[in-house]
Order: structure tokens, then C-alpha cells, then sequence
């Protein structure tokens, strides 16, 4: 059963929302909607920056810190063989909602390191990051594909990261 005041809010924002969308602001409504998608919807915080390929492996920074989409970003490489491009990685993401971690092996190619699991989880589907530094080394961008095993839900490997 409806009272009659919720049915006079009802009307009353029925007829804000008409009288705002007659007035051409269609492309505002729209706006504000897709800016309450959640954050694991959103699109990246900001461009990835162009990959540096000159940037020699053995010039990456040892700690990387910055935002990720929900929650703060930390990698901490160490360079195994600089000839060779190989790291180890150590990736993890953490908020008041949710926190991850991904050890990892990877290799350095064409101003981007690609990171995959050190220990694979059994029965998860193939993790990979991928981290692009921009060409003076200070700069990075970490995307994520099949890492849900070693996060939380809210929680993804995705932002933009500073060299330490």
C-alpha cells in the first residue's frame, strides 16, 4: 500500500527529471549516471603512458608505489638477470575493503613487463600483469588479466604507479 506523501516525492521527482531532461541536459543525466558505475567498471584512471623501449631492465626502479583503482598499488622488483629482462616481482594492492598479493616471475620486453604467478593456484585461471614504464623509468601502468585467485573482489591489480 502507498501513502499518499511517498507518492507526492514520487511526483515530485518524476517532474524534476522531466523538467531537467526538457531542457537539453540529456547528456549531463547520462553523465551522471555513468559516473555512479562502481569502480571495477570504471575505465582507467588515465592514459597509459607511452612504453619505453630503450629503458634497459636494469634501470627499473626497485619499489613502485601509487593508486590503483580501489585502494593503494605497491611493486617491489628485483632485476635477476638484466641481460635477459627476467624480475622478480612482489604486487600488492590494498583498501579498507579488500587486499591481494601476487608473486611473481617476469620479463622485461619492449618497455613492458609481463608478470605471471610464481606459484600458480590450483585450479585459477592464468594471471597475468602487465606494468608499462614510460620512457624515463619514473612512471608505470599496471593492468590485469585472470587474477581474481589472489585478490579480493573489489580489489584489482589496475593503476598508476611512481618509482620510489
Amino acid at each position: 500500500m502507498t501513502s499518499p506523501a511517498r507518492l507526492h516525492l514520487h511526483s515530485r521527482f518524476v517532474g524534476a527529471v522531466r523538467s531537467f531532461v526538457r531542457a537539453g541536459a540529456r547528456k549531463a543525466v547520462f553523465a551522471a549516471l555513468v559516473s555512479a558505475l562502481p569502480a571495477c567498471w570504471a575505465q582507467a584512471l588515465a592514459p597509459a603512458p607511452a612504453a619505453s623501449t630503450a629503458l634497459p631492465a636494469s634501470r627499473l626502479a626497485a619499489q613502485w608505489d601509487g593508486p590503483a583503482l580501489v585502494g593503494q598499488l605497491r611493486l617491489r622488483l628485483i632485476v635477476l638477470d638484466a641481460e635477459r629482462g627476467t624480475v622478480a616481482a612482489a604486487l600488492t594492492v590494498g583498501s579498507p575493503q579488500c587486499s591481494g598479493g601476487l608473486d611473481s616471475l617476469g620479463q622485461w620486453q619492449q618497455g613492458t613487463l609481463v608478470l605471471k604467478p610464481y606459484r600458480p593456484e590450483p585450479d585459477a585461471a592464468a594471471c597475468e600483469v602487465r606494468v608499462r614504464v614510460d620512457a624515463n623509468g619514473r612512471q608505470a601502468w599496471v593492468s590485469e588479466t585472470g587474477c581474481g585467485a589472489y585478490r579480493g573482489a573489489a580489489c584489482v591489480f589496475e593503476g598508476q604507479l611512481q618509482a620510489r
